[in-house]
């Protein structure tokens, strides 16, 4: 069914926030239209890649709306 089973999205992450905190992504999610999961997930993928210095290549599994 998938090219690569691997690219299969079927691991879980809990993220805990504080009242602000999930405003602050609540009112992004209002502004650019994007889910909260997806977003998050965006999120979280650009600042591992700018972690590891390696933000600048162009990585096709991050969509540029997270930029």
């Amino acid at each position: 069914m998938y090219q690569d089973p691997k690219r299969v999205r079927s691991r879980y992450a809990a993220l805990n926030l504080d009242q602000y905190e999930a405003q602050l992504i609540d009112a992004l999610v209002d502004y650019t239209g994007i889910d909260r999961a997806s977003l998050l997930r965006q999120l979280v993928l650009k600042e591992a890649l700018e972690t590891l210095g390696v933000a600048d290549l162009s990585v096709s599994n991050v969509p540029e709306q997270a930029s």
